[in-house]
């Protein structure tokens, strides 16, 4: 543990000389515990986890214009002390983007690792890349047009998991009608082709339609809430498998200032998302999360979040059709020491129900140190 802190230390001392102009550096070290690092119902196996993070972020403003450019990049190596052989792993992450009223462009890639799922297994590193990019015309006339693009690349490393392999792109459309520059209706299509490399049966190309509203009122409430109709085609056949199944859906991410110390934010998706479960190509994914954060001070904050997340599987197996809850509580005490020094205590609890025996029950605890120079 000293040896974290000292190395943590070093850190700080060697990037706040670095940091100048446009340039951030983020250092952060975690402290955890994990009674089930597994997330198995039996057998329980318990590791403390040691997590140190360092990253750069770069923002300007293009000289004469409204063009904002970012980049950053992050490191991570995560230490177990139980199998460390087959728990520490190195993560790090990049992003670049450019955005202005209008416009808006983000690459963000990232190399992670999956983690086991017994003492059997090993984690399976994964290389992901998200691009995306929108316009839409101002929000100052009553009514607007936005167009956006995007590609989601997923590629994991191991062979057994080259099956996940896939690729999707997307386009879309959205007609807004604007009562005030920064509150309007609209409504919404999208487009997906997703492209498996191995695992032809799953390919699809997707539908979605929504509509919804995004609200700005006064310094109170913000943000979106939309309904949405996916609609897919599969040109193979897989078992019992629907080849033209549909979801009605949801999306909302919504912040209410109550007070001026009192915060709310309401987060939800109901969406379809791939799996290869028996013979079913998609689960039906719906998730609703709150967290409430009250500021007592410039120092001291204390945050609630609470979530439920439901996995529903359409097709069944050995004669059932698979049906996950989970529940999430997870309480943290932040504080300030200084304008670029944060440090928190958290504890997690989180249980899944399943009818299919993947039941487990999970409770973390940490502490954490963020620098940003």
């Amino acid at each position: 543990m000293k040896k974290v802190f000292v190395m943590f230390s070093v850190l700080c001392a060697a990037v706040a000389a670095f940091a100048a102009g446009p340039v951030d550096v983020l250092v952060s070290e975690s402290i955890s515990y994990d009674d089930n690092i597994y997330l198995t119902k039996e057998n329980a196996k318990a590791s403390a986890i040691s997590t140190t993070r360092a990253g750069l972020g770069y923002k300007t403003q293009l000289p004469d214009s409204g063009l904002k450019v970012t980049a950053g990049g992050a490191v991570g190596y995560n230490a177990y002390t139980k199998d460390p052989s087959k728990n520490n792993f190195w993560e790090g992450s990049a992003n670049a983007g450019i955005a202005n009223e209008n416009l808006n462009v983000n690459n963000a890639f990232l190399f992670t690792s999956e983690p086991a799922n017994s003492e059997q297994t090993d984690r399976t590193k994964r290389l992901s890349n998200k691009f995306a990019a929108s316009y839409t015309t101002t929000h100052e006339k009553l009514f607007s047009v936005g167009l956006s693009v995007g590609d989601d690349f997923n590629r994991y490393l191991a062979t057994r998991m080259h099956h996940l392999n896939r690729n999707r792109v997307n386009a879309g459309a959205q007609i807004y009608y604007n009562f005030t520059p920064q509150s309007n209706v609209f409504v919404e299509y999208a487009f997906a082709d997703t492209v498996y490399r191995q695992n032809k049966l799953n390919n699809s190309v997707g539908h979605r339609v929504g509509v919804g509203v995004n609200t700005q009122l006064a310094s109170k409430l913000s943000g979106t809430a939309k309904l949405t109709y996916d609609m897919r085609d599969y040109s193979h056949d897989l078992g019992n498998a629907t080849n033209h199944p549909d979801l009605l859906g949801y999306y909302t991410s919504l912040t209410w200032k109550a007070t001026a110390r009192d915060t709310f934010t309401l987060s939800g998706e109901r969406s379809m998302e791939e799996t290869v479960f028996g013979d079913n190509r998609y689960f039906a994914d719906s998730l609703v999360s709150l967290r409430m954060q009250h500021q007592f001070n410039s120092k001291w904050a204390v945050a609630l979040m609470t979530a439920w997340e439901n996995l529903h599987y359409s097709v069944s197996v050995n004669d059932k059709k698979r049906n996950d809850n989970l529940f999430t509580v997870r309480p943290e005490v932040n504080y300030a020491f200084q304008d670029w020094l944060v440090g928190s205590v958290w504890y997690q609890f989180r249980t899944r129900n399943s009818n299919m025996n993947y039941d487990y029950d999970s409770n973390k605890a940490g502490i954490m140190l963020r620098a940003i120079f």
